[in-house]
């Protein structure tokens, strides 16, 4: 068990919903005509260290899925690790980790159509506006954190606005843009918030320590579940996970960018991760200790009971229909699964084969 978190640690280490694409980026693609551009994405990391990441396309009307489909449309691979996956106007962006690069495709059809390079670890891609992104990286030596600004015109890296240790995932938020840092190679408990406009950071503000994912609920609330610091081989060190909930003063009452409420978890050795919400917005799903919790936004106390009893590499529901999507890694070194379950009951659907270690999805 302990080699088996040690992989998983080191994996996150070198490797928001379709809600916010869509409410955030108006100028997403409104008619699906391509040939991807019905179903659902998946990336997978590969294998670790020396890997070549992919991405598949599952169709939700057949059921089937088409692996690789980057490398069989262009005929070469991605590179080593697929971080994560995103669309922006018309184009998918592939950010691939140790290969310092993020590869572009045209999103219809996933023809190659131009590559940002020069990033340092590069993890998760936002786009802001038509001609501009982030990208997070952890920067040479996994501790100097930042946010790559890029220009989509010309695919090139403009500025870099620094940021905690080991930036994760973004959320842009009506312009404000809320980034998690993990720690990279140390530990860090802050998210580092950002005027889109101006590139400049607004504040840090301190969370618990290892922030991983990051959502925002239907009361315009970001929440941000943080896995604890955890020391292998001395767990009298480990901090509790927590989930954690931040007013962006959408209301009056609440003033922006503070801490409202902290979910401490009571076992120290676990850490809530992979945390996702459905639709509505009122519910999230995160892995907690080998198991899938929901959590209400609207509760104080954490919920106790799981709703489905194992683990997952990763988590995310399509807001099409509602469904969870649970990534299984199985082994690390051979294809995957993607579980699909009713996210109200955690009754499984059906399950597909896809690549090596099933990651990220992108609901279409």
């Amino acid at each position: 068990m302990l080699q088996l978190l040690l992989f998983k640690r080191v994996s996150l280490l070198l490797a928001l919903g379709t809600f916010l694409l869509t409410a955030c980026d108006p100028k997403e693609d409104a008619t699906p005509t391509g040939k991807y551009e019905n179903g659902v994405l998946i990336s997978h990391e590969g294998t670790f260290p020396n890997g070549v990441g992919t991405v598949s396309y599952f169709n939700r009307a057949t059921k089937s899925v088409e692996n690789d489909i980057f490398q069989a449309v262009n005929g070469r691979p991605l590179g080593n690790l697929v971080q994560s996956l995103s669309i922006h106007n018309g184009k998918a962006y592939v950010v691939v980790n140790n290969g310092g690069k993020v590869e572009v495709a045209d999103a219809k059809d996933f023809t190659s159509v131009g590559v940002i390079n020069g990033l340092a670890q590069p993890r998760y891609f936002l786009g802001i506006n038509e001609g501009k992104a982030y990208v997070t990286q952890w920067g040479a030596d996994g501790l100097t954190g930042s946010v790559a600004v890029v220009d989509l015109a010309t695919n090139s890296v403009t500025r870099t606005i620094p940021t905690g240790r080991g930036p994760e995932r973004l959320l842009n938020v009506q312009g404000t843009v809320y980034v998690v840092c993990g720690g990279g190679y140390g530990v860090d408990n802050r998210v580092t918030v950002i005027d889109a406009g101006s590139d400049a950071v607004i504040t840090n503000i301190t969370v618990g320590d290892s922030p991983n994912s990051i959502q925002l609920d239907a009361g315009y609330n970001v929440w941000v579940s943080c896995g604890g610091r955890k020391v292998f081989g001395n767990p009298a060190q480990n901090t509790a996970g927590s989930l954690v909930r931040i007013s962006t003063g959408s209301s009056i009452h609440l003033p922006a960018n503070q801490v409202q409420l902290t979910l401490p978890f009571p076992d120290v050795n676990g850490a809530p991760e992979e945390m996702t919400i459905n639709k509505a917005r009122n519910t999230l799903f995160y892995t907690f200790g080998g198991k899938v919790y929901r959590q209400d936004v609207n509760s104080n106390t954490l919920n106790p009971t799981p709703v489905i009893n194992r683990s997952f590499y990763g988590l995310a529901i399509d807001p099409a229909d509602d469904v969870l999507y649970a990534a299984d890694a199985g082994d690390y070194t051979s294809s995957g699964k993607v579980i699909r379950y009713n996210w109200f009951t955690g009754a499984p659907l059906d399950s597909v084969q896809v690549g090596i270690i099933p990651a990220e999805f992108i609901f279409r």
